[in-house]
């Protein structure tokens, strides 16, 4: 059906159709039919031809705009939250980190991890939400925040996923 539906589109265009204008500083394609008097006589009768070519319009263009729907969306990410913390024994307190995700869905997953950790920071709340709570630990250093998004597989295709970053500095403020 689709092959037919783009086939009857694009048999549509015929250049001979067209008018075509030349002017001394190049060429300039007029749109407007040749035949003008022709095509309305035509269209008082419409022709089951035309009817068909209509419908294969109406069926592209639905095509096209529910095309995004059929397949699993590429989310993206940012985190947000504090760049410097006071690690544990200079008063410092449990902070939380938040997730801004673009076209998430019901079943996404959110997996949070360390990609490095010198300050003994550690995860407060469980993993798997949108935002983390996180005890900086006792120790002066920094760690390295990784959020990994997967939104689930549709009937259709496979899971997509993305991944953001951030550091956060532990010291002695």
């Amino acid at each position: 059906m689709k092959n037919s539906t783009l086939m009857n589109f694009l048999g549509c265009f015929h250049i001979r159709d067209y008018n075509l204008l030349v002017e001394e500083n190049g060429f300039k394609m007029d749109f407007s039919r040749a035949n003008r008097s022709e095509d309305f006589k035509n269209s008082i009768g419409k022709s089951p031809e035309k009817k068909s070519k209509l419908l294969s319009y109406l069926m592209l263009v639905l095509l096209f705009l529910f095309t995004n729907f059929l397949f699993a969306q590429q989310p993206a990410c940012n985190l947000n939250g504090v760049l410097e913390a006071k690690r544990l024994r200079d008063g410092g307190q449990n902070f939380t980190i938040n997730s801004e995700v673009l076209r998430s869905v019901p079943g996404t997953v959110y997996r949070w991890e360390f990609k490095s950790n010198t300050s003994a920071a550690r995860f407060v709340t469980q993993n798997g939400s949108p935002s983390i709570t996180i005890n900086p630990g006792n120790k002066n250093g920094n760690f390295n925040l990784k959020l990994t998004v997967i939104n689930p597989p549709t009937s259709r295709g496979a899971s997509k996923t993305c991944s953001c970053t951030k550091s956060v500095s532990i010291g002695n403020l």
